[in-house]
């Protein structure tokens, strides 16, 4: 094989936003919206592409790369890999093929990789943890004994898309927005369990208002670090959201959206607690309620992003005009609880 093209769908987070990263459950669905990865044996030796973005590098320096962050990660030295992410744009995709190279012997040519993407950048729907899972994919695509039905396969996919979103979070990540990502549908993350489908009943709709305002998510999870380190007793809210997940879970399967969205409200009021919503996010967050949405919160790490309203489809046109009235940069109504990534083309 000399050629593969895999597809990654967005996330958006339900509940469980910085508390997933403290033990606690999440919940997050598969979003229509996708990222493309094309991975074909040439380049020099190493060849990455993406919409303003273009970096030629070696395998050594794609190995030396590997073995530092595992140090890094080892001696739980967070600030390195912040400071690794901030000046080296394509760290996250290195740090994946560094993985493949210790595990596919079969790839010893160059590799050009090129990205193409319809999810919006650091705006909360995971276009990172999307372009990770797509290149995690197309190279364990490589490997002569790939087979995507096997459950020791996607885990090996999993565990390297994770690899680039743990730089690409300054090296605290939870494997949520890779994982969905993978599995698609809707997910329940745990640490322990990792993500697992869960059954959902029909009807599931969101409206997503975009603010425009852009968070790194490794300065906003090292504010809420900062945050919780003033008090321990602070973890208190972490435990709120993850009772909250927990009984999220029984509303989606058997469909009750408006205590759903009551408990997205409530969600919403502790992520504001922990410092992690803005005027932005309040504001979009306020209008989609005013239009009739049953619930909406942020959705993602914070400091602007995006936020996503559960609706009826009653309210969605109300919901998606009133978003767009209030000031939202972008709208999206696009498909929900979509399928995983996937191989596209290959050959």
């Amino acid at each position: 094989m000399d050629e593969v093209t895999t597809t990654a769908p967005a996330k958006a987070i339900l509940f469980g936003e910085h508390a997933v990263n403290r033990g606690q459950a999440a919940i997050a669905v598969g979003v229509g919206l996708h990222m493309r990865c094309t991975v074909r044996r040439g380049g020099y030796p190493y060849h990455l592409q993406t919409a303003g973005h273009a970096r030629t590098f070696t395998r050594d320096e794609v190995i030396s790369l590997g073995e530092q962050v595992d140090r890094w990660r080892e001696a739980a030295h967070y600030e390195a890999i912040r400071e690794l992410a901030a000046r080296d744009y394509f760290a996250p995709a290195k740090y994946i093929i560094a993985h493949a190279l210790r595990n596919i012997p079969t790839i010893k040519d160059g590799l050009d990789i090129t990205f193409q993407s319809a999810i919006p950048k650091s705006g909360g729907l995971g276009s990172g943890g999307a372009a990770n899972t797509a290149l995690a994919m197309a190279l364990a695509a490589f490997a002569s004994d790939f087979d995507m039905n096997s459950s020791a396969q996607r885990r090996t996919i999993g565990e390297w898309a994770y690899a680039g979103d743990v730089i690409a979070h300054g090296g605290v990540a939870s494997a949520l927005d890779t994982q969905t990502s993978l599995l698609g549908g809707v997910v329940r993350y745990t640490r322990e369990a990792w993500g697992e489908r869960i059954p959902v009943a029909p009807g599931l709709q969101l409206v997503i208002g975009d603010t425009g305002v852009r968070a790194q998510t490794s300065e906003v999870n090292a504010h809420v670090r900062a945050w919780l380190a003033v008090d321990v007793a602070r973890m208190r809210y972490f435990e709120m959201i993850g009772a909250l997940s927990d009984i999220a879970q029984e509303k989606l399967e058997i469909g009750d959206w408006r205590l759903l969205g009551r408990l997205m409200n409530m969600n919403q009021l502790v992520l504001d607690k922990i410092g992690v919503s803005c005027p932005e996010l309040e504001r979009l967050i306020d209008a989609a309620i005013g239009a009739g949405a049953l619930g909406a919160k942020l959705s993602g790490s914070g400091g602007g992003g995006i936020m996503t309203a559960l609706v009826t489809d009653e309210a969605r046109e109300a919901v998606a005009v009133a978003l767009r009235n209030a000031g939202a940069h972008a709208v999206y109504m696009p498909d929900i609880a979509v399928p995983g990534a996937r191989i596209e083309a290959r050959q």
